[in-house]
């Protein structure tokens, strides 16, 4: 039942899922067996051991692996992000419960779980496991209702999983794509672009994202934007068809972006999951569209850019590329032959300049934003690490822009950076867990009552893994040249 990011369970640096609330108007009745009743108790359950989550996650692997041994190698060597990520995962279930769309969203969740080698006998232990966590952590309130009802419930859970995985084993469904690194580009120390060829077809949309795993970190997987196909030339071989490109921001303490920053060679393997996320170009006949791309934000932007060009007649663009610094424009060689080909382009960088501070390098971008006064009748494509996404958002919707207008990951918003903190703390506040959404394809959890923030997923993060960017200034309103 865990997500599906670092190991047969976890997520981690990408984008999040948009769901309905629990209990909305209605959505009455239980989408899996059980009842109301059973919904209730493990509801108030999962709410008494919330604030000691950490302890409960790792007693729980500490019981499945002490009595299944073999199923430590279904997961990674080094744990410590998948705690908070499993029992993410399982609040999430719970609070969707009486949600229509559950039942498909766990199915393909264990489709998804078949390139972990998880069997139809795993899940009784993991369920077996998990009440015993619970069990140890609520002894004052425990009672043979509560276990009855998590039994039940977890039943349904595992037996809509495992059925969705039969299925997919059925229809020989590719779960994972092999993909051989080809080359490996860093700028500067802080971006590399990686192409890798994929050794069959991969389906996947522009604005989409892929969960990767390097070969010298088996079990750790993370979502990054699909940057593009590199296209063959006339003379090209086919093959080239299949060689993706991928932009990889280093994140401080992120295990697999150093990797594929620093330690990834040509020859190296890559493993790939489906392609996922909803966060798409604007459908045709769309007549404007702002493409606003903050760090290795830029990775989803550039291939809905490509098809929005394709179009006949194209939409009026324009292009607000935002960074760090004027050097960490890891890209901007591309953007610049394309506006030397296309002078109807309008395109923006930012960046903070040197001797600037970063209230006044948000500034420029904010009065630029706000100087636009066709808001009304744009469609608007945004992609950056989470608190940039969500305040320009906010701000673009003060402007006039319609929710439903904005085309973005949903993500949390990331709580404040903070120094060391205790572990009562840590309980007390936890960190936001960022989501993939394995079955954006599927949107199994449409919201309508947030427009606002509708379920387009993609990225990473768009879900490419970033370290986010400062607020930055406007240099030159029309291309500068590297």
């Amino acid at each position: 039942m865990d997500d599906d990011n670092a190991g047969p369970g976890g997520r981690a640096e990408g984008a999040g899922t948009s769901s309905t609330s629990p209990g909305a108007p209605g959505r009455r009745g239980a989408a899996l067996p059980g009842g109301e009743g059973d919904i209730a108790a493990v509801r108030t359950s999962l709410e008494r051991v919330r604030r000691r989550s950490g302890h409960v996650i790792r007693y729980f692997y500490a019981h499945l692996f002490s009595r299944h041994p073999h199923l430590r190698s279904l997961f990674p060597e080094v744990m410590d992000d998948q705690y908070d990520r499993m029992f993410s995962a399982l609040v999430h279930v719970v609070e969707h419960l009486t949600h229509p769309g559950l039942p498909a969203r766990l199915e393909r969740l264990g489709r998804d779980h078949r390139r972990f080698g998880v069997a139809d006998a795993d899940y009784p232990a993991v369920g077996a496991s998990l009440v015993a966590a619970l069990r140890h952590h609520s002894q004052a309130t425990w009672d043979p209702r509560t276990e009855a009802a998590w039994l039940r419930t977890y039943e349904g859970i595992a037996a809509h999983m495992a059925a969705g995985a039969r299925r997919s084993a059925a229809a020989r469904e590719t779960v994972c794509w092999e993909a051989t690194v080809l080359t490996h580009r860093l700028h500067g120390d802080h971006t590399a672009v990686i192409r890798a060829a994929v050794r069959t077809p991969y389906p996947w949309l522009p604005g989409q994202y892929a969960t990767l795993e390097h070969q010298d970190l088996p079990g750790v997987w993370r979502p990054y934007s699909l940057a593009g196909v590199v296209r063959p030339t006339p003379a090209g071989a086919a093959e080239r068809e299949r060689v993706l490109e991928f932009h990889v921001g280093r994140v401080p303490g992120g295990r697999l972006s150093r990797v594929l920053c620093d330690a990834t060679r040509p020859g190296q393997r890559l493993r790939l999951g489906p392609a996922s996320g909803s966060a798409l170009a604007p459908p045709p006949g769309t007549p404007a569209v702002t493409l606003i791309a903050a760090g290795t934000g830029w990775a989803p932007v550039k291939p809905v850019l490509a098809e929005l060009l394709r179009r006949r007649p194209a939409p009026r663009i324009r292009v607000d590329a935002v960074a760090s610094g004027e050097a960490h424009f890891y890209d901007g060689a591309f953007l610049d032959g394309l506006l030397r080909d296309r002078p109807w382009l309008s395109a923006y960088w930012w960046y903070e300049e040197r001797g600037e501070g970063l209230i006044r390098a948000a500034e420029r971008l904010h009065e630029h934003l706000r100087a636009r006064r066709d808001w009304a009748d744009e469609s608007v494509y945004l992609c950056g690490p989470p608190g940039f996404v969500h305040e320009t958002a906010e701000l673009l919707f003060a402007c006039g822009l319609p929710p439903d207008a904005l085309i973005r990951d949903p993500q949390p918003m990331p709580a404040g950076r903070r120094g060391h903190v205790s572990h009562a703390e840590a309980c007390l506040d936890a960190p936001s867990v960022r989501w993939i959404d394995p079955d954006a394809r599927l949107r199994a959890f449409p919201d309508p009552g947030e427009s606002g923030d509708p379920d387009r997923a993609g990225r990473d993060a768009a879900p490419a893994a970033v370290a986010p960017p400062g607020p930055a200034a406007v240099r030159g309103g029309r291309t500068r040249r590297w």
